[in-house]
């Protein structure tokens, strides 16, 4: 026993030869067990993680800050220091994912099997082994994996190591209740939050912005000039974009990227990249950070392997292309947090009808009009007369309902299957009864309508359960989780705008439920009647067209987007004038309508049924 217990001790204090942390990785990780690159460890695979990774052992740097692009080894550092902390300086350690689930799926699938194909780190591991979640006990101290939701895990622990990924995704206030875990450290702590980027004004980017914010650059072989990488240098093949759109075979194999100084073209290669990197090195952008808070950012230009410049090309130009045909900015705002590890910026919005003026009367039918052939969404032009006359043929059309206390604002919408819609129908009715008359009237699915139970909840889940209804409700969270099963079977995740249908209960009464996206629904909505897809006929109500303009988008001083009921003055009794917000429950119609439409892609891919579970765990 007692020898034991000195051959441990020895062991703990015994000095390492390896105390550089990229050394210690290069000696020590002879395989990651999930990486596709095969073999040991290499800082030269990614010479960017180089000056983050030895920032771990510089005593005056307590915080670090890596803004990241996607498939880029960002998270590697968090993993990195999760085997050298119980070998070279132990001390209580936490370990977050943005939630618990996501958490668990790390430790069993990442950590727990790069820990155990590592053998000093291997050596530490106590009697007990390896959980499934919560906490891992080494020989000097312990670990906890657990999620940034959970405001309970965020407390009641004194924390020497920080190590914090996908932060962007982290909700209001964890990061602030993350560093203040570290303070019986004070001196000792280490702090390291890893992410994409995220949204301007919010916790991730403020807390960032606060860094050294040094940035990836090299140094041109050709002139000397050191530069960042940027997408403005990144030159697209002349003759790839023609009379009918761009070649994109052309733009993958043709895309260049320019130095800034000599103008100089480089060729897309992995060499040259590698090339490139060689002379890389991070210049810092904030001179007024405080020397113990570094910040270390690179996009995906820099990348050595895999994605190319003309992948990256063809991915904006696509991006770009679903901006401008379905009006969908999702493509667009993934592309600058993922690939160019940027904050969103958002951006003020009104709406002006009269982009959206079609040539055609209520109630008129539409030759180009879609519909639900087994199982799928069809575009109208692809629809045979069999199609029509089939005895499950559906109509392509959505109804929304808002609820409002004495009765119900409502609207029919049709659409084409590729992103086009018309308005059949408009207008406000007393009793659940007239909506029922008016569903059969316009031919719409019991499926296909859509009702708010933002007020008068149970009412609504009674009502949408009787007829076979769905329940929508308008939430501040900007993205839901999903699972979904692709085509080979294999399970991704996803962020979307709209949630997973929940089953809820009133009584004997059961109906699905969908939250949505309040900012991101109404994104989509601005700019489909800006394009002029989202239409209306030229005979609509006068007060359809007022309400469709009752809300702004607006930047508060966080940053934050929002939509918001603009206000006007209203003549009270001639002398007083009193304000007013402007009625808006047309437009809120229209934006519930465009749930299904988001979830069928309006293209044809069938989304809203292929969720793998009923619900996903989700932060509040």
């Amino acid at each position: 026993m007692v020898d034991g217990f000195e051959a441990g001790l020895r062991s703990v204090l015994a000095p390492d030869p390896h105390r550089d942390p990229v050394d210690f990785l290069e000696h020590n990780i002879r395989s990651i067990p999930y990486s596709p690159l095969p073999g040991p460890f290499r800082i030269t695979n990614s010479p960017w993680l180089a000056e983050p990774l030895r920032a771990l052992a510089d005593p005056e740097v307590l915080e670090i800050g890596i803004l990241g692009a996607v498939q880029m080894s960002k998270s590697w550092v968090i993993e990195a220091a999760s085997c050298i902390i119980p070998v070279l300086m132990p001390g209580p350690t936490l370990i977050l994912r943005e939630i618990d689930r996501n958490a668990e799926d790390l430790l069993e699938n990442r950590l727990s099997r790069l820990w155990e194909a590592c053998p000093a780190v291997a050596a530490t591991i106590g009697p007990d082994g390896i959980p499934k979640r919560g906490s891992i006990q080494f020989r000097g101290n312990t670990c906890w994996v657990l999620g940034a939701n959970n405001e309970r895990n965020l407390q009641s622990r004194s924390i020497r190591f920080i190590l914090g990924d996908e932060v962007w995704l982290w909700p209001n206030g964890a990061i602030k209740y993350a560093l203040a875990r570290t303070t019986a450290y004070k001196w000792q702590s280490k702090v390291v939050l890893v992410s994409q980027g995220g949204h301007e004004g919010d916790d991730w980017s403020n807390w960032y912005s606060t860094t050294s914010r040094s940035v990836w650059t090299f140094k041109c072989p050709d002139c000397g000039t050191r530069q960042p990488w940027e997408w403005t240098q990144v030159i697209y093949p002349d003759g790839a974009r023609t009379s009918g759109g761009w070649d994109l075979e052309a733009v993958r194999k043709g895309t260049t990227y320019k130095c800034k100084g000599c103008e100089t073209h480089f060729k897309d290669s992995n060499k040259v990249r590698a090339e490139l990197n060689k002379s890389g090195e991070y210049v810092e952008t904030n001179p007024n950070a405080p020397k113990s808070r570094r910040g270390f950012s690179y996009n995906s230009l820099c990348a050595q392997w895999g994605l190319t410049w003309g992948d990256l090309a063809v991915e904006c130009i696509e991006a770009k292309r679903s901006y401008e045909d379905r009006a969908d900015n999702t493509a667009r705002r993934e592309f600058v947090q993922q690939r160019l590890a940027e904050n969103w910026r958002e951006e003020v919005d009104e709406i002006k009808m009269e982009n959206a003026v079609g040539e055609y009367s209520l109630g008129a039918d539409w030759d180009e009009e879609g519909g639900f052939v087994k199982g799928k969404a069809t575009a109208g032009g692809k629809l045979t007369a069999a199609d029509r006359e089939a005895a499950d043929f559906v109509r392509l059309r959505f109804m929304a309902v808002d609820v409002q206390r004495g009765g119900f604002y409502w609207i029919v919408r049709s659409w084409n299957g590729e992103g086009r819609s018309r308005l059949i129908g408009c207008g406000y009715v007393l009793t659940w009864g007239e909506l029922g008359d008016l569903q059969k009237k316009h031919g719409v699915h019991a499926a296909n309508v859509f009702v708010d139970c933002g007020d008068q909840k149970d009412e609504v889940l009674t009502a949408c359960g009787t007829n076979g209804w769905v329940a929508t409700r308008g939430d501040q969270r900007n993205e839901f989780p999903w699972k979904v099963r692709l085509p080979n079977g294999m399970i991704k995740s996803e962020m979307r705008p709209y949630s997973v249908p929940v089953v809820e209960a009133v009584g004997s009464k059961r109906a699905k439920v969908i939250y949505f996206s309040n900012l991101r629904v109404k994104d989509t909505l601005a700019l489909l009647i800006r394009r002029g897809r989202h239409t209306r006929p030229v005979d609509v109500p006068d007060e359809y067209v007022q309400q469709m303009q009752s809300e702004r988008r607006t930047i508060l001083a966080n940053g934050k987007a929002i939509w918001e009921r603009a206000a006007v003055h209203q003549s009270k009794n001639r002398s007083d004038l009193e304000l007013v917000r402007k009625q808006n429950h047309f437009w809120d119609c229209e934006v519930i309508g465009l749930i299904p439409a988001l979830g069928w892609k309006i293209t044809g891919a069938v989304l809203i049924d292929d969720a793998v579970e009923a619900k996903t765990e989700e932060t509040d």
